[in-house]
């Protein structure tokens, strides 16, 4: 079989509030198409009950080959399977369209794009022990509409079967970030497997907070480039017409010039005066570049662990948190604003410590940053450098943050577990 240069497999989980975006953002796709030979669109999308009725309201969970249309409001793609209802929580349902898309329209490049609520690392205060474990009331009125953002709901659903004490500790790590991340580590290292080996030339998560330095950690063996957002997106998410334009129109782009592509076709959609009142980012991150960044974090965290008795510090790394941009409820921050501000609030290793996490963000290491693309439009955003970092405003963070690789390789959750409790 003759390989295409590009296979595109667009995983819509829609089966949300989101509805309606799905529908929209295959639209998108249509007003391109594939191209027939070189260019592969696909796209496996899960629909809701009760957000939009368009499209004779089908409510089962549909795979298409997506072809160039004129009706921006009806999909007119080629209809390959219908799979009837399916959990798109569960992770075999993601494995079994890549194993479809990669066995079934081969390609020298491969893009793999994500499509959801998103919610990064996210660890909530309802996690915290003893008496302030979530109770049934709370788990249906606080929780459940929290675990409904993550992107894969096994997790979920055995969190919620669990007694109170054990489901206060693990129902957010669980079934948000800490097994999420791990459950996609495993469906990454599956895909690759599929290809001999090698690596999805860019994984694109068009969804929340997602461009995270554990996230991008704990997919860097089986992905090339990832391509994603530090702060929420807007319900319109990826304009997918332009972003499927570079590819019908160059089908040998390189995967990092697509990557860079889909940051700039991002932004450039959001920035329009006075249409969104919203503030956006966009990043790109070549993974094979992480190490000298994550070094730099390792010998911050090795620094401010070493030093957490001296009391002016404290105070510093306070003000360098609250000066920086933060994200989701306040538990992530801009590593590259952190490191700044608290660079200038300390002397010594510390502030060369500093200094390093600024130089590997900004390829001062090497000439190697990992950002190979960076975007953002807003107030709030103005200082922002692409990447952010775990570091929740709260006491006890979570004991599950340590099942990440990130934080396996680093001292960065050893810093928090010292410094938050």
């Amino acid at each position: 079989m003759v390989k295409a240069n590009w296979t595109v497999l667009v995983f819509l989980a829609g089966d949300n509030d989101l509805e309606g975006a799905a529908i929209k953002d295959i639209n998108e796709m249509e007003m391109v198409g594939s191209l027939e030979g070189k260019v592969n669109i696909l796209a496996q999308v899960d629909r809701a009950a009760d957000y939009d009725n368009s499209n004779d309201d089908w409510r089962s969970t549909r795979r298409y080959y997506i072809t160039k249309g004129a009706d921006t409001k009806k999909i007119t793609s080629k209809l390959i399977a219908d799979l009837g209802a399916t959990n798109t929580g569960d992770p075999k349902v993601l494995m079994d369209f890549i194993r479809w898309g990669f066995n079934e329209y081969p390609a020298k490049h491969y893009m793999l794009v994500l499509w959801n609520h998103g919610s990064g690392f996210y660890v909530p205060p309802e996690m915290l022990l003893g008496e302030n474990a979530p109770s049934s009331r709370e788990i249906t009125t606080r929780a459940l509409p929290k675990l409904r953002r993550s992107m894969f709901r096994t997790a979920r659903e055995h969190i919620l079967s669990l007694p109170p004490k054990e489901r206060g500790i693990c129902y957010d790590d669980g079934s948000n970030d800490c097994l999420d991340n791990k459950e996609l580590k495993n469906i990454l290292q599956y895909a690759s497997s599929l290809i001999d080996g090698k690596k999805i030339d860019v994984l694109g998560m068009d969804a929340c907070l997602m461009t995270m330095i554990e996230v991008a950690y704990q997919v860097k063996d089986y992905v090339k480039f990832l391509v994603g957002s530090e702060e929420t997106e807007p319900g319109d998410g990826w304009p997918y017409d332009r972003v499927i334009k570079a590819l019908v129109d160059n089908p040998k782009i390189t995967p990092k010039d697509l990557a860079v592509h889909i940051v700039a076709k991002y932004i450039e959609s959001y920035d329009k005066f006075g249409e969104f009142d919203t503030d956006v980012t966009q990043s790109a991150m070549d993974l094979e570049r992480l190490k000298d960044l994550v070094d730099s974090i390792d010998n911050l965290a090795d620094a401010l662990l070493k030093n957490l008795q001296d009391p002016e510090l404290d105070g510093a790394i306070s003000k360098a948190w609250r000066k920086s941009t933060r994200f989701f409820d306040n538990y992530y921050i801009d590593l590259h604003n952190f490191a700044s501000f608290l660079k200038g609030g300390v002397n010594g290793k510390i502030q060369k410590a500093c200094q390093y996490v600024i130089d590997s963000i900004e390829g001062r290491v090497k000439k190697a940053t990992p950002i190979v693309a960076e975007g953002h439009l807003g107030p709030r955003m103005e200082r922002v450098k692409g990447i952010s970092i775990y570091f929740p405003p709260f006491r006890n963070p979570s004991v599950y943050y340590k099942e990440l690789d990130f934080a396996n390789t680093t001292k960065w959750g050893d810093f928090l577990e010292k410094y938050l409790t």
